[in-house]
């Protein structure tokens, strides 16, 4: 250690997420003996993306600890382990610092330790300012050869030496990232800034302090920084340009794509104090691409504006793309149809557009018969050579969907990890009432334009939780090849289900509140307790409320009732506390992120199966996921993903949106959620029975709410009429 810091160069990368860094490092040149390190801190304290091999100076060492852990050969080793270190990546500046760090970064291909320990022997710490200058400018002890030359007279090779420059360059902005840090600038924002702006970033920020919110920052913190350290006057162009975007991004997270200035004007005066001169100034800017656009008198954060625009002219390009009926579609139809069905006329119509058509959307409500005529378009197709590439949002929908067409289906998800699609594909998606805009544009940029498209979901459900309304602006268009089912088929006398949930969707209150497979139950003063008399009675069950609050009450008391023995996951001495809940074996649970590294969705569930921690992994999980083989599949959480597992005896409705369950449990509270969209689309999560508990008014008072789907603002109709 040397004035107050430790050097340390790292071994190992165990976590890396904003709010968890886990790293293994050793000392450099300090007698420590047999040690380890353990550095638990957040992105925010790091001055760029730490990999192994890495310098790393530890700037604030005095909350740490020593202790000693036995070995198996005997004896024993020392680990250090610092909580919320200030670090900062350094370059070595020495000869051994400089060996490891060429040969174990993965950008300096070719390098390994004997060139590394070539090149320090040959030119020391100068090697340092040869890499900083031109390639071609002269080296300083031999005016005749360049830097590059001389470099290569070691390494013997123009891609090595070539490799070596290019990897240098990462490094070149770490002169700025201490700074960077000091203004609490996350590594990841940092790292995009670095490949924006080259190798002077202050200098590009000083164009436009602003670019930092473009990029992620939250925009209280860049307001601070362009304020303080840029000198940004708050009346500054570029600054209301910012607080307009800031302003459609809290309005993109209601669900809108597009707003009118009524829409976002309360939030941007609340940001310039109510100042009438520079509110008029702010509504008088046109915008750009890079934070929004203005069209007319409409507003659209650029990402949106990307999304749907694109999305727009896919969907358009395809809706024109369609072709007459032939002889081959008539047998493809006709021998897709096993022998003794009986189609309504829309299900046969649904399948005759669907296969004339490059895009096309089947919708209907519950039990109307949208997974036989579903499975008709896909044999059909695949009759006529087409792969199908059969998706729905959740693990849960995506193994009901294979289930119900008989071939392999996947989630968004894990088809958004796939390199390429062939031409001569359909991507069909289940459930695309939950599609938002992002995800559609995903979906879109992967498939070519000579692939076809089959939307299927009813509309009448909840919108997504993200930004856009896909599919219900596809049928608003009225651009889109579209067939309703409005016979309900579904279990036919078997089930009540489907016409007590459709008297829902169209605003009426059902004759009966409790019928052969509904009960509505008038509920006491303790909603909760009558819950967990109802979950009680059966195997399997899941409770459905419109608030966190009660979502998170339901899951205590749920668990103390259910499972009151099961082992407690013990997280002493591990990397992560969990606040929400205390995790037990045998609890239900679900994954509140949507990864592709872990092939999960927000709303994917599981049962916790091993509540076993290791200092890699918190529990295992069984996802009622399908796995490669066609199984639920199991899956290791690490300390990142554990960070996004919850109870989930009791769910809200956009957890289980896209999934069903055997028998549902809803719990009516008059909140902002609760209205004739939620009503219908919580019922219809039922595969079996339904218990409605709540008060009788409260039923009337969402059934008579107008649904969010009437309320929330897009674009993309308007664009597909217009495209």
């Amino acid at each position: 250690m040397s004035n107050g810091t430790f050097l340390v160069r790292i071994t190992q990368i165990y976590q890396y997420h904003p709010d968890n860094v886990q790293l293994g490092a050793v000392f450099v040149n300090q007698n420590a003996g047999a040690h380890r390190i353990v550095l638990l801190t957040t992105q925010n304290q790091l001055n760029m993306k730490p990999q192994v091999g890495q310098q790393w100076e530890i700037l604030k060492e005095n909350n740490y600890s020593v202790r000693q852990q036995p070995v198996r050969v005997g004896g024993y080793v020392e680990v250090w382990r610092f909580m919320q270190p200030k670090l900062k990546c350094v370059m070595p500046d020495n000869g051994i610092g400089f060996v490891n760090f060429l040969s174990s970064e993965k950008e300096f291909v070719g390098i390994g330790r004997v060139k590394a320990q070539l090149l320090w022997a040959e030119f020391r710490s100068d090697i340092f300012t040869m890499l900083e200058c031109e390639k071609d400018e002269p080296y300083k002890h031999d005016k005749s050869i360049s830097n590059f030359q001389a470099i290569k007279d070691v390494l013997r090779s123009d891609g090595t030496v070539n490799a070596l420059y290019q990897g240098i360059r990462k490094y070149a902005n770490l002169k700025y990232a201490s700074q960077l840090v000091e203004w609490e600038v996350e590594e990841p924002i940092q790292r995009q800034l670095f490949r924006l702006s080259g190798k002077d970033a202050i200098g590009f920020l000083k164009t436009n302090p602003y670019r930092l919110f473009s990029l992620g920052m939250r925009f209280s913190k860049v307001d601070e920084i362009a304020q303080k350290h840029f000198k940004v006057e708050p009346s500054d162009e570029i600054r209301l340009a910012a607080i307009i975007e800031q302003s459609l991004r809290l309005w993109s997270d209601k669900g809108h794509t597009v707003a009118l200035w009524r829409d976002i004007e309360h939030t941007i005066r609340t940001y310039l104090n109510n100042d009438k001169l520079l509110i008029e100034r702010a509504k008088q800017l046109t915008g750009d691409i890079i934070g929004f656009v203005k069209h007319d008198d409409k507003y659209y954060a650029s990402g949106n504006y990307i999304f749907e625009k694109t999305i727009a002219k896919r969907f358009s390009k395809l809706s024109k793309m369609g072709s007459l009926w032939r002889s081959e579609l008539e047998v493809a139809f006709t021998t897709s149809i096993p022998e003794g069905w009986k189609l309504e006329e829309a299900q046969a119509r649904a399948v005759r557009r669907a296969l004339v058509s490059h895009i096309f959307a089947l919708t209907g409500g519950a039990g109307t018969g949208k997974t036989t005529t579903t499975k008709l378009i896909v044999d059909a197709y695949q009759k006529l050579g087409f792969s199908i590439y059969p998706v729905a949002l959740s693990g849960k929908a995506a193994r009901r969907l294979q289930q119900s067409i008989g071939i392999n289906c996947m989630t968004i998800a894990r088809l958004l990890r796939q390199d390429s699609i062939p031409d001569n594909s359909v991507l069909l998606i289940d459930e695309a009432s939950m599609l938002d805009a992002y995800t559609m544009w995903r979906l879109v940029t992967l498939f070519s334009d000579k692939s076809r498209i089959v939307l299927v979901g009813d509309p009448n459900q909840l919108p997504p939780i993200n930004a856009g309304l896909i599919l219900h602006d596809v049928i608003k268009s009225g651009v889109i090849n579209h067939v309703e089912l409005d016979v309900v088929k579904r279990q036919g006398a078997i089930s009540s289900i489907p016409a007590y949930s459709n008297d829902i969707r169209n605003g009426n209150k059902p004759s009966s509140l409790t019928t052969s497979d509904i009960t509505f139950h008038e509920s006491s003063d303790d909603l909760l307790q009558d819950a967990v008399s109802v979950y009680l009675k059966y195997d399997r069950a899941m409770i459905v409320a419109s608030t966190n609050a009660t979502v998170r009450n339901a899951n205590l008391k749920l668990q103390a009732e259910v499972n009151p023995y099961g082992r407690v996951l013990d997280l002493t001495n591990m990397p992560i506390t969990k606040g929400n809940y205390e995790f037990r074996e045998g609890d239900p649970i679900v994954i509140t992120l949507t990864s592709y590294k872990y092939d999960v969705q927000n709303g994917t569930l599981g049962v916790i199966k091993i509540a076993e921690a290791t200092e890699e992994y918190a529990c295992v999980i069984e996802l009622e996921d399908i796995g490669e083989d066609g199984s639920k599949r199991s899956l290791k959480v690490d300390w990142q993903l554990f960070e996004y597992i919850d109870l989930a005896y009791a769910l809200t409705l956009h957890k289980l949106q896209g999934s069903q369950a055997e028998n549902v449990i809803v719990l009516l509270e008059r909140s902002l959620l609760l209205d004739r969209s939620w009503l219908y689309t919580a019922i219809t999560r039922a595969e079996s029975k339904v218990h409605i508990i709540g008060k009788e008014y409260d039923f009337q008072y969402g059934i008579n709410k107008r649904n969010a789907l009437d309320t929330r603002k897009t674009a993309l109709s308007e664009m597909l009429k217009n495209a």
